[in-house]
């Protein structure tokens, strides 16, 4: 069985670039919180829409689908800063601390690669649905809409990642 661990989330790096990069995760956290009260509302308003008065509200599904896209990779950020991600130690456990230390270091480069790498890639996958002219099938809303905010989230993934690695490395843990 894991252990509870304690992270506090209020003390936070103390140098200017780690202080940056935490206020900023911060608000992508906040605004993906928002976004994902604003879908329940809006999933709530059409679930009542439809049993009282019978009518939904159109492309709830849309809306839902896109948001809660754009929800978790605003999240992701935030949760590297705080070191909130799952880790499964089931082979790590019996190493020494030093060793896990190592390894964390290898997976924060590694998560600030893909974070890189997903950055990139959403941005030519959004570029061409823009191009192309895109829409949901309701709606008509650009689908390239939905990749605008995730471009930013996975790119602060990838710097929030690079960070975490670097105070691992130097051993500036806030």
């Amino acid at each position: 069985m894991a252990d509870a661990v304690y992270v506090d989330i209020e003390s936070g790096p103390r140098d200017p670039v780690g202080k940056v990069l935490n206020k900023t995760c911060r608000v992508f956290a906040v605004c993906a919180g928002v976004m994902l009260i604003l879908m329940s509302l809006m999933s709530l308003a059409s679930i009542v829409g439809r049993w009282v008065f019978d009518r939904p509200i159109l492309g709830d599904y849309e809306l839902v689908q896109t948001m809660s896209a754009i929800a978790v990779a605003m999240s992701l950020p935030f949760c590297q800063m705080i070191r909130g991600h799952i880790i499964v130690d089931f082979f790590t456990t019996g190493f020494p601390a030093r060793v896990n230390g190592k390894l964390d270091i290898v997976a924060s480069l590694v998560l600030s690669v893909a974070g890189f790498l997903f950055s990139w890639r959403i941005w030519v996958g959004m570029v061409g649905l823009r191009d192309s002219g895109d829409a949901s099938m309701l709606l008509n809303l650009p689908t390239w809409w939905g990749y605008a905010p995730m471009v930013p989230s996975f790119f602060l993934l990838g710097c929030a990642a690079l960070y975490t690695a670097w105070t691992d490395i130097t051993g500036a843990h806030p």
